[in-house]
């Protein structure tokens, strides 16, 4: 995952959890800030990237500490990551984003996951987020995948507050389109 694009997921996070607000009245906004913009409009540089995405992870796993609940495990072939606590925001209104349905995300031991269903379709993702150069972990399953592999496109099942998922995951980080590995993620929204 590009700095860039997690900048994008980071800012609509803490853009959803600001929505959401918290039980007690505080909002997200007061744990993280967006990235900031130079007088021209144009996206501070690399370093400035780095602070800002130093900033909304801090931010994000505040509001997380705060608001969060529930839990997730990923499973992909024999490896497995399991979430404490996790985001959860259902439809529009509470996304902030027209045709979005659902949005889990976790941030934990330098990783975060995210999921969703949006007018892209169904996604699940795994990403270090400490190492952009060098990821540990960079898993993807999104519908463009699973379509290429002949698969069921609308992979995620939501029940209440109940979220699994069952595909192929992608390894992100290789340049080489190789196969896909099977995966299933279960979550508990608060």
């Amino acid at each position: 995952m590009t700095i860039r694009r997690l900048l994008i997921v980071l800012s609509a996070l803490v853009a959803m959890a600001t929505a959401c607000g918290s039980d007690n009245g505080d909002s997200a906004t007061d744990a993280a800030t967006t990235p900031t913009e130079s007088s021209t409009g144009a996206t501070a540089d690399a370093d400035q990237d780095a602070v800002d995405v130093d900033e909304l992870i801090e931010g994000l796993e505040e509001t997380q500490a705060a608001q969060g609940g529930g839990g997730a495990t990923l499973v992909v072939g024999d490896e497995q990551w399991t979430f404490d606590r996790v985001l959860c925001a259902f439809g529009p209104d509470e996304i902030g984003q027209e045709g979005a349905e659902l949005v889990v995300s976790s941030l934990q031991d330098g990783l975060q996951l995210y999921v969703s269903i949006d007018s892209f379709g169904h996604s699940v993702s795994l990403d270090d987020i400490e190492d952009f150069e060098n990821p540990s972990v960079s898993l993807g399953a999104d519908q463009f995948n699973a379509e290429l592999a002949g698969l069921p496109t609308e992979f995620i099942v939501v029940d209440g507050t109940s979220v699994t998922a069952e595909t192929q995951f992608f390894d992100q980080s290789d340049d080489v389109a190789a196969g896909g590995t099977a995966g299933t993620l279960t979550a508990t929204c608060p």
